[in-house]
């Protein structure tokens, strides 16, 4: 139901990164033993995340055991190249621990791993972030990243959203942008203000209008181009283009992206 999917993807009241949260209990499985190392440091230095082990990826059923162990907020998978055995444990952990936020960061992909990946994060509930490991470029990014799945986000690495993308001409508006714009475009869907934007990127605000004015002008050429309510029309193509949301009447939109 689309008043599910969207108490989800923006919980009434709550901003993308609250000020005063509840400490978040995470698991973390890294497969190189150098960043299991600086997530051990890092992380456990942010007074909202509460690091309960990190550990090697191991055998299949081992992620399994650890959550049913330690009943972690969020799981953070970090690997090379995601294999069959691996997302189809991801699977399995989704459907029990539906509740459970999951974020994952890969080096290498191909078209078979997005896929399975995009219908993997709009199973349940939960938030999910996929995100290429060489994407990130400061601890607070991945902080916030693990708080905001904590809260039921949804969030995509630009590049990866421009490869889902790709294989739909049905949608000329996404297609235009460039990674940044998609960044900011997936942002703003989750009911970020500009201010969240500009804080979360790193970078002005002046910037953060830039680049909203040069989707809004792209835009336009999309049939459901609506000139009245250019951030709705964007969010709305957005969350359709990704199958977070059905094609719904604009009136449907949560009020945060308006």
């Amino acid at each position: 139901m689309l008043q599910k999917t969207i108490k989800s993807i923006t919980p009434k009241g709550k901003n993308m990164i609250q000020t005063k949260s509840e400490t978040v209990n995470l698991l973390v499985v890294e497969e190189q033993e150098i960043y299991r190392e600086i997530y051990n440091s890092v992380l456990s230095n942010n007074v909202d995340i509460n690091v309960l082990r990190v550990a090697d990826v191991g055998e299949k059923g081992s992620i399994m055991h650890a959550i049913a162990q330690l009943s972690p907020d969020v799981l953070l998978l970090s690997i090379k190249k995601l294999n069959e055995n691996m997302i189809e444990e991801l699977g399995e952990i989704k459907n029990s621990y539906p509740q459970m936020g999951i974020v994952i960061l890969i080096v290498y992909y191909s078209p078979q791993d997005i896929e399975l990946l995009r219908k993997l994060a709009l199973c349940g509930g939960s938030g999910m972030a996929l995100f290429l490991k060489q994407s990130l470029d400061k601890v607070q990014q991945l902080s916030r990243m693990v708080l905001a799945v904590k809260q039921g986000q949804v969030i995509l690495d630009p590049p990866l959203a421009n490869f889902m993308f790709a294989g739909k001409p049905d949608c000329p508006f996404l297609k235009q942008l460039t990674a940044r714009e998609l960044e900011v475009l997936s942002l703003l869907s989750q009911g970020y203000t500009n201010q969240q934007i500009a804080e979360t990127l790193f970078i002005d605000i002046k910037t953060v209008e830039h680049h909203l004015n040069s989707m809004y002008s792209k835009l336009k050429s999309d049939p459901g181009y609506n000139a009245k309510h250019l951030r709705v029309s964007a969010a709305r193509l957005y969350l359709e283009k990704m199958g977070v949301l059905q094609p719904k009447e604009e009136s449907r939109i949560p009020a945060g992206v308006r």
